[in-house]
């Protein structure tokens, strides 16, 4: 490890950095009294990726982010699997599974395919705000942006604006889905985003609205909200063909 100081404003940084990658909903960073090493590291997961492909994920971010080289043996890894839904009959918002699209009837069981978040990156300097959103239908991901001011307000909204422009590159020509509305608000003492989308097919035009409890990451949570206010309309839609598909760039870490 090198002269990094581990103190509170790192770990909490840190603990943001692993927040943003692949499947991790979940991070605790504990470093010694004196800020000199690290002590651990405990991650909840979600998905079906082996632990140590996590772990692998969480030293890369760590060592190219801070330089920090961390022992593996300090990282723990708690994973949760859910049962995948069918979100186009269920009204619960924090599953990641959001779209069941319909198969073609045949005598066979038929295969389902489903959209899935992947991860968000948001990038913020002096004057801008670049967001990035995967999103993945079977085996083809596609990438989503939206850029801003970099007004920290504005971040949520430019998250859902990017999920919906991954949301597009999914869908055949003659579709347009616009964000109209976007606000965090209290509910029981706990905080949820509800999300408004004007959906357009031809002249036809429907308003949307979609909902998620903020649980972990509120970027993550902006995303769930915005698939969730497409649910009403997905499986009724028309997708492109594979080979139109835009594919997401392999990760550096």
């Amino acid at each position: 490890m090198n002269d990094v100081s581990l103190g509170r404003d790192w770990v909490i940084e840190a603990q943001k950095l692993l927040l943003s990658l692949r499947d991790i909903v979940g991070a605790d960073v504990s470093v010694s009294h004196d800020g000199k090493s690290l002590d651990e590291i405990n991650i909840l997961a979600e998905g079906h990726r082996p632990p140590k492909q996590i772990v692998r994920d969480v030293r890369s971010a760590l060592r190219a982010e801070y330089q920090v080289d961390v022992d593996h043996r300090k990282i723990s890894v708690a994973q949760r699997r859910e049962p995948e839904k069918d979100l186009a009959a269920s009204t619960s918002e924090s599953s990641p599974t959001v779209l069941t699209l319909p198969a073609v009837h045949t005598e066979e069981e038929p295969s389902v395919l489903r959209l899935r978040f992947e991860g968000v990156n948001v990038n913020i300097d002096h004057s801008s705000c670049q967001v990035r959103v995967e999103l993945s239908l079977g085996d083809r991901e596609a990438v989503g942006e939206a850029a801003g001011m970099s007004d920290g307000r504005q971040v949520p909204r430019l998250v859902g604006e990017a999920t919906l422009d991954a949301m597009s590159k999914f869908l055949a020509p003659g579709y347009s889905l616009n964000l109209t509305d976007l606000e965090q608000v209290s509910m029981s003492g706990e905080k949820a985003v509800l999300v408004t989308v004007k959906f357009f097919k031809e002249r036809a035009e429907k308003t949307l609205t979609g909902s998620c409890m903020v649980e972990h990451s509120l970027q993550q949570s902006v995303v769930y909200a915005t698939l969730d206010a497409l649910n009403r309309v997905l499986g009724r839609l028309h997708y492109r063909e594979p080979v139109e598909y835009q594919i997401r760039p392999t990760s550096t870490l």
